[in-house]
Order: structure tokens, then sequence, then C-alpha cells
């Protein structure tokens, strides 16, 4: 994630932060970022007296994904072209269902297994959904 928005900010310079909607996404998702790395490679975070497990930065940056995600949608919906309609919902629905992971994965429920080794059949079933994903997104992005 770090790299894309370095990226993006080599592609279009700094001068795409002069405007507010743009710079609250790209620190919003640099934040993200930052929260992923923190929950990916401790066992917990001090915060002042408080001593916070590793899956709340964790499901905190699905939260802010989420936020982001679909923050740039609806800043999409005044050209008012049904594709950009279209393309709003969808990122609404999968923002809604990551922000919904995030809070599962902060509170460590158990709707979001967290198991050290899965079985076979959920990485199956991971691999499968992570493409059809993909698939899905192209055929967005080709259509739209």
């Amino acid at each position: 994630m770090l790299v894309g928005l370095a990226a993006f900010l080599v592609v279009f310079g700094r001068t795409a932060l002069s405007e507010p909607a743009t710079a609250a996404l790209l620190v919003g998702s640099a934040v993200a970022a930052f929260l992923l790395i923190c929950g990916g490679t401790v066992d917990s975070v001090t915060i002042g007296s408080r001593t916070v497990p590793w899956n709340v930065p964790l499901g905190a940056a699905d939260g802010l994904l989420a936020l982001v995600l679909v923050l740039s949608s609806v800043s999409t919906l005044g050209t008012g072209d049904s594709e950009v309609l279209l393309f709003a919902a969808v990122a609404s629905v999968g923002g809604a269902a990551l922000a919904w992971m995030g809070v599962q994965t902060a509170r460590d429920s158990r709707h979001v297994d967290l198991e050290a080794t899965p079985s076979r059949a959920r990485l199956a079933g991971i691999v499968g959904l992570a493409g059809a994903s993909m698939v899905g997104g192209v055929i967005v992005a080709t259509v739209v």
C-alpha cells in the first residue's frame, strides 16, 4: 500500500495533495498501511498505560480502508452517470463488508477465524474468492 501511495505521488506530484478530498484519502490509506504493519509485526501495542493486542490495529486498519473506499466512491457521484452509480453502490457494499470484518477482527470475534494453519479447503476458498474478486474488478474496470 505504501509503495502504491508513493507511486501515486511520484506520478501526480505534490499538487495532488492540494485537493482536500484526495489528501484525506491518501492520508487515510497511509495510516491504514501503518496500522496493518504495526498489527502484523507485534504482539501488542502500548498506548499510554493501556496495552492493545495485535488484532485491534488490524481491525482498525480494515475499518479505515472501508471508510476510504466508501468516501472515494461517493466522491465520484457528482457526474450522475449510471456506471458511476453502479460503481459507488458496489464499492459501498464492499466497504461495508470490509468494515464488518474489521470490527470482528478488532473484537477477536468467533466470526473471523484467525487460525495459524488453515485447512486446505479454507485456503482453496480464500484463493477462489480472491480470484473471483479480481476477475470482477477487471470486468467492472473494463465495462465501466
